[in-house]
């Protein structure tokens, strides 16, 4: 997900531009994580990568093209199997879209290197705890994001 530091970076950014983000640059420069109002100025006033994979996914599942999105936000829990083929797809995913960007910042933003880590434990140690853990917390930034989204 989006962190502190890439929110103050994206806040100077915006501020470079003249837009009045002071008071959350205080904010964020005394607290560790961003709030809703935060990511919300930054994303009225810049598409958050992010935010614009997740909405590809959406529209990919709603074009009946991938489960993925689906896969990632299912209430129930996936099966092994599932979690790991969920985990790798997403992985190529961000790898894909990742090609069309011009910000490195990406990969980390999207969890890239925590998937990558999940799935080299589950194939070393056949230990899967971490990977359902990631999921949820996909599950979350979604939830998070669309939250975000909701008020603008």
């Amino acid at each position: 997900m989006i962190t502190r530091l890439d929110c103050l970076t994206l806040l100077f950014e915006l501020r470079d531009k003249g837009v009045d983000v002071d008071k959350h640059i205080k904010y964020l420069l005394v607290h560790t994580e961003p709030t809703l109002d935060i990511i919300k100025t930054i994303n009225n006033n810049m598409e958050l990568n992010i935010r614009a994979f997740y909405e590809k996914l959406r529209k990919s599942y709603n074009n009946n093209k991938s489960k993925l999105y689906i896969n990632i936000v299912k209430e129930n829990s996936l099966e092994p199997k599932e979690i790991l083929c969920t985990l790798a797809s997403l992985q190529l995913q961000i790898l894909l879209f990742n090609k069309t960007l011009d910000d490195p910042s990406f990969l980390r933003t999207a969890r890239f290197n925590e998937i990558c880590d999940c799935l080299k434990l589950y194939y070393t140690s056949g230990d899967i705890i971490p990977s359902q853990k990631l999921l949820e917390l996909f599950k979350a930034d979604l939830k998070f994001l669309e939250e975000s989204n909701s008020d603008i």
